[in-house]
C-alpha cells in the first residue's frame, strides 16, 4: 500500500501545479501564508514548510518583509538524479548525527534544568500519543531533538545543528514514510527522555545511538535499493554512454 503523503507535501504539489499551469506566472506575489492556509484547509506550518522547500529549489523567492514571489518555472531534473543525490546526502547526514547526537543526549542528562527535562519528556509523550492516533507529529519530532541539543548547554554544538536545520527537516520528512519507523522513533524518544529525566548519561547515549543506528540502517537500505535505478553514479556525476 502506498505511503500517505504528508500534509505539506500535498501543499507543495498544489503550489507547484499552480505555477506550472501559468496561474501564478514568474514575478507573481503569493497570497499571505494565512490566506493560503485557509484556501487549502491546512495549518499555516504546512504551508510554511512547502514554501520553504520551493524557496530552496529556487522556484519561489522569499523576501523578508516584502512577500514571496514566483521566481521561475520549475525545472524537471533527469529522472532519479536529484532523488539519488538527496538519498546520498541523507545517509551522510545520519552518519554525522550518529556521531554528535548521542553525546548531546548524555550532556543533557547531566546538565539539563528541571524545566528542560520536563519539556523533553512532554514532547516525547506528545509524539507517542500522536503516533498511536496516526496524527502528524512532525513538529514534536523536530522539537525533541532541538530541546535535547539546548539542554546540553553547549552553544557550539547547538549552532552546528542550527546550520544544518534544513537537512535535518528533510531527513525526518523521508524517515516518516518508512513502514514501522514512526512507532520505533516514538518509543526511542520516550526511552531517551526517561534516561535524561533519570540523569543517566550512559543510558541516554546508548539509546540515542540505537535510535540513529536504526535510521542509518534504513537510509543505507533505501540508498542501495535505489542506486541501480539512478542515472548518476556514487560520485554524483552523470555517466556517459559510449558512442
Amino acid at each position: 500500500m502506498p505511503n500517505k503523503k504528508l500534509t505539506y507535501e500535498t501543499v507543495y504539489e498544489r503550489i507547484k501545479q499552480t505555477i506550472e499551469s501559468g496561474v501564478w506566472p514568474p514575478g507573481h506575489r503569493l497570497p499571505p501564508l494565512e490566506q493560503l492556509s485557509a484556501e487549502f484547509g491546512v495549518g499555516v506550518s504546512s504551508v510554511r514548510e512547502a514554501v520553504r522547500i520551493l524557496g530552496k529549489q529556487h522556484i519561489l523567492r522569499i523576501e523578508q518583509g516584502r512577500g514571496t514571489y514566483v521566481q521561475d518555472l520549475p525545472e524537471r531534473p533527469p529522472s532519479g538524479g536529484l532523488d539519488f543525490l538527496e538519498r546520498a546526502t541523507m545517509l551522510q547526514l545520519t552518519e554525522a548525527r550518529w556521531i554528535v547526537e548521542p553525546e548531546l543526549a548524555a550532556l543533557a542528562a547531566e546538565k539539563a534544568t528541571e524545566e528542560q527535562v520536563a519539556a523533553i519528556m512532554q514532547t516525547a509523550e506528545a509524539m507517542k500519543r500522536k503516533v498511536a492516533k496516526g496524527q502528524d507529529f512532525f513538529k514534536e519530532d523536530l522539537l525533541f531533538h532541538e530541546y535535547i541539543a539546548r539542554a546540553s548547554h553547549n552553544e557550539v554544538l547547538v549552532h552546528m545543528l542550527e546550520r544544518i536545520s534544513d537537512l535535518l527537516t528533510d531527513s525526518r520528512r523521508r524517515s516518516m514514510k518508512w513502514p514501522g519507523m514512526n512507532e520505533k522513533a516514538a518509543s526511542y524518544h520516550y526511552l531517551i527522555a526517561a534516561a535524561i529525566a533519570q540523569r543517566n548519561p550512559s543510558q541516554a547515549r546508548t539509546l540515542m545511538k540505537s535510535h540513529l543506528e536504526d535510521m542509518r540502517t534504513e537510509f543505507e537500505r533505501d540508498f542501495n535499493d535505489n542506486r541501480a535505478k539512478s542515472p548518476i553514479d556514487g560520485a554524483g556525476v552523470q555517466e556517459e554512454k559510449p558512442e
